[in-house]
């Protein structure tokens, strides 16, 4: 993915190539006893992306579009059915053990709850110490210590105040920074940020945002940040690809893609956004999307389809530059 021009003199830190995966799903218990050969979804669509060292790239779309599953993907928390996974110029598609350990010093995750995404029956401490112990970090005392004060300080948290504290005795924002913190902890380059915000005030979220963009700019750790809240990935991203059930259909410039989108699916995101009040609202159809492979993901509920949508797939192509869409009809709506 070539987004802009800072993007093409930076080193690529995560490439995707042609990236799928299924679900298995059975209808009733009668399927699972006769041992029927269980229907297959396609959650993830042939995807491919890259993240460049430095960079937040920002992954919308709304609720089950398939956001957490690439994450998920990327973690290798599940197997991929196809395609490759590149991090750091290594394929870390089908590493295991030790090398899978070693990869997630690398590559870690914040989820989109601070309440249950931290141990109550740890201290704050104890919970930030965690992963240096599982990666076996052979380190002194002294230097443990030393490693979780900076990261609780890195995330403006006072250390004597809050390492001896149970999760259940901080604010969700302080929450939240102890998970940033217990991410940052062992120096990944890549932190997956899985709607960290949402579950949080309003008040708060923004400096959640800004801390990611600090610790972008003062550790050099590169973000994913998934969201399908348009007004704060404005605000934190660099770049942004639009996710459609479980497929890319439109990438580029943050600022260019929300400035001017072409696909109608988000123009009508950013219609249904307040502060984006000057762009005319475009409305979509409430029908039931269909499940057949031929024909555009859209197609069901775009109110500018033509027969070429029902007949085949579009393909992503560069509409502008660093700007690519996946749409027959972009230039006519």
């Amino acid at each position: 993915m070539i987004t802009n021009i800072q993007s093409e003199l930076k080193d690529t830190l995560l490439e995707i190539i042609d990236l799928n995966k299924y679900f298995s799903i059975r209808s009733n218990i009668i399927d699972i006893l006769r041992f029927k050969t269980p229907k297959k979804i396609k959650v993830i669509d042939n995807i491919n992306l890259k993240l460049c060292k430095g960079e937040i790239l920002v992954v919308a779309g709304e609720s089950g579009s398939g956001k957490t599953t690439l994450a998920k993907l990327i973690m290798r928390s599940i197997q991929s059915d196809s395609g490759k996974i590149i991090f750091d110029d290594r394929d870390i598609t089908n590493i295991k053990g030790k090398e899978l350990l070693k990869l997630r010093s690398g590559i870690q995750m914040i989820f989109q709850d601070p309440y249950s995404s931290l141990d109550p029956r740890m201290k704050i401490f104890d919970i930030i110490k965690e992963p240096l112990e599982v990666h076996k970090k052979k380190i002194s005392k002294k230097e443990l210590i030393d490693c979780v004060n900076f990261a609780l300080k890195k995330v403006n948290l006072d250390p004597d105040e809050v390492s001896s504290k149970y999760p259940h005795m901080l604010s969700g924002g302080q929450r939240q920074r102890v998970s940033f913190a217990r991410a940052l902890v062992i120096k990944p380059t890549l932190i997956i940020a899985d709607e960290p915000v949402s579950m949080l005030d309003v008040s708060i979220r923004f400096q959640i945002l800004d801390l990611m963009k600090k610790l972008k700019d003062e550790e050099n750790v590169s973000f994913l940040y998934i969201t399908h809240d348009l007004s704060t990935s404005q605000y934190v991203g660099d770049n942004i690809i639009i996710i459609y059930r479980g497929q890319i259909i439109e990438q580029g410039n943050i600022h260019e893609v929300l400035s001017h989108p072409l696909h109608p699916y988000t123009k009508a995101l950013i219609s249904a956004i307040p502060q984006f009040n000057d762009f005319q609202e475009i409305k979509i159809k409430n029908e039931i999307e269909s499940s057949s492979n031929c024909g555009c993901k859209f197609l069901n509920k775009c109110l500018y389809s033509s027969e070429e949508c029902k007949n085949s797939e579009p393909t992503l192509i560069e509409a502008n530059r660093s700007h690519f869409i996946r749409c027959y009809n972009y230039e006519s709506i």
